[in-house]
């Protein structure tokens, strides 16, 4: 069983399981091996590919049982996977989307610009101060209003009158 090792290449699954079968064998022949043995022994015959993820298991406060893993191989292998996947897919594409795909990539996205650079219309809007429609508190038209602004203006005029008199 020590002799055994993984080959550059081969399916983590199939190599497992030729280790699982030895296992089996030794046992049945009355040589249990204990399980943290058999998760040394299989960490140590992975290829060179799979150092990574041998020390990130070895460097573990507890080293897991056969069945732990397995499950830690799995989410490897699905991880390498998925990086895979995702690094064809963006090394195929050339590097600019079709006008197609564009327009039905990120409709509600497209939808808040859209309305960002629309101007709001006006029209039904209730100024604060002066209780008429088309326009904000902040640009009230009218001369008596109260506006913020007008008040600042009229403050700093009285000020002014009132320390030069």
């Amino acid at each position: 069983m020590k002799s055994t090792q993984m080959q550059k290449g081969e399916c983590i699954d199939l190599f497992l399981t030729k280790l699982q079968e030895i296992r089996d064998l030794l046992e049945a022949v009355g040589s249990t091996p204990q399980p943290t043995e058999m998760v040394r022994l299989a960490l140590n015959s992975f290829s060179e590919e799979w150092q990574v993820f041998v020390q990130s298991i070895l460097g573990r406060e507890i080293l897991p049982d056969w069945e732990g893993m397995w499950v830690a191989l799995r989410q490897e292998v699905m991880k390498r996977d998925l990086v895979k996947c995702k690094l064809d897919s963006s090394s195929s594409s050339s590097g600019t989307k079709p006008k197609e795909e564009d327009e039905n990539e990120a409709p509600a996205s497209k939808g808040r610009q859209e309305q960002r650079k629309k101007k709001k219309d006006v029209s039904k809007i209730k100024c604060f101060w002066c209780g008429e429609l088309g326009h904000y508190a902040t640009q009230c038209p009218c001369e008596n209003s109260l506006n913020p602004e007008s008040l600042l203006q009229q403050l700093m005029i009285f000020l002014l009158l009132v320390r030069f008199t």
